[in-house]
């Protein structure tokens, strides 16, 4: 087949292959590489159940997705930030829609600026790295939490993935791996930081370090969620990991604590087991532990304004979706980003929201992802040894 494509194109051109299947239109293009050939490219698109056993509405329909194409440029003017003719756009179905008892397109659009693609490219073959593609963070980040809930259960789950950064923050909604709604956010962890320095007097980097060091001290939230009966359930996503880190460091203070035992130990002078702890030492804990609380209190008021409005973005996010999808409704708030790991703001979106609540980093859904992978590579190593293993049996005698 390629033989005959390369006899008909010539061998400099890049030919496209378009298959027209019945519930999807399939395209990719390829290119001569020596005596092999080459992906450059490939795109799908979802044919809508209404038109896939009827051949004219389905050809149609494949001469809509054309002149889809190049209608978005024009639909996207004055709705993204930047101009749509020094950019470069994709664009995802999320669905289909209906308006005044019309079928319609619903189009999740993703630009980013062409200079701005370009200059990373620029970088990485500075770098003499091989770039094989780009992708937009969503589709990302849908990709890798695909291979995480991958249970029977979890394929009917709508997921409402929040991700904090530091400048913005963007909030898409996914349905296994089907991207049906996404949209970036201006409100972030610099909005929070702001408002800590001028409530604390502080720069912005000490209040910067002042939350990441109180991020996950415990405020007033914990007594809310007590008395709150309606509170969903709420899990982390990486909290084995967290616990983890929590134990080493245990271990080093115990540790550390051992090793100093013989110097700082004295006998009771009743010859009792041990010393009575120094009153002194416990009345500082608690004043630290009691101011520790009231700085996280001050922070939560400080920051209140700007998480306020993030949480009403949210909210206003939610709305369209189930006004759109009001059969698909969120099901769980999922966090990831720089500020998931502030746990207090997590919980206080989460318990406003009313949704239950996964905290999770990109570098621990890879990380469960990397090792489901080797433990699945290990597993076919071992068996492939004990096949090759002289006299070896498959199977059960009877």
């Amino acid at each position: 087949m390629f033989g005959l494509v390369k006899n008909l194109m010539g061998g400099k051109s890049s030919p496209i292959g378009i298959d027209f299947g019945s519930d999807s239109l399939r395209l990719a293009q390829v290119a001569p590489a020596g005596q092999e050939w080459k992906l450059l490219a490939a795109a799908s698109a979802d044919v809508p159940s209404h038109v896939r056993h009827d051949n004219n509405a389905r050809l149609q329909f494949f001469v809509q997705t054309t002149a889809m194409k190049k209608a978005i440029p024009w639909e996207a003017r004055g709705k993204i930030p930047i101009d749509p003719g020094h950019a470069l756009l994709r664009h995802h179905i999320a669905g289909e829609v209906y308006q005044d008892q019309e079928a319609k397109c619903e189009i999740v659009l993703m630009a980013a600026g062409r200079d701005i693609v370009n200059h990373l490219l620029g970088m990485a073959a500075k770098a003499r790295l091989d770039v094989v593609g780009m992708n937009v963070e969503p589709k990302a980040i849908v990709d890798c939490f695909t291979h995480l809930y991958r249970r029977k259960n979890d394929s009917g789950i709508t997921n409402f993935f929040v991700d904090i950064g530091c400048a913005g923050s963007r909030a898409f909604i996914a349905r296994g791996p089907h991207i049906l709604f996404a949209r970036a956010i201006h409100i972030a962890g610099d909005h929070f930081t702001r408002a800590v320095a001028t409530s604390f007097g502080l720069n912005l980097d000490e209040a910067k370090l002042l939350r990441l060091k109180l991020c996950n001290a415990g405020g007033a939230a914990p007594e809310r969620r007590q008395s709150d009966p309606d509170q969903q359930p709420q899990r982390e996503e990486g909290g084995d990991e967290t616990r983890m880190e929590g134990m080493a460091m245990l271990g080093a203070a115990l540790a550390a604590a051992r090793g100093s035992g013989s110097e700082t130990r004295r006998p009771a002078p009743g010859g009792g087991a041990g010393a009575r702890p120094n009153r002194g030492e416990a009345n500082a804990a608690a004043v630290a532990a009691n101011d520790t609380q009231q700085q996280v209190l001050r922070i939560e008021q400080a920051i209140r304004d700007p998480l306020n409005k993030l949480i009403h973005e949210l909210e206003g996010c939610r709305r369209y979706y189930e006004a759109t999808f009001p059969n698909k409704p969120v099901d769980r708030l999922v966090f990831v980003g720089g500020e998931a790991k502030h746990r207090n703001l997590c919980q206080h979106i989460a318990r406003e929201m009313g949704l239950e609540r996964r905290l999770a980093t990109r570098w621990s859904a890879c990380r469960k992802w990397l090792t489901f992978r080797r433990r699945r590579e290990s597993t076919r190593r071992s068996r492939s040894q004990l096949g090759d293993r002289p006299g070896a049996e498959h199977g059960s005698s009877g």
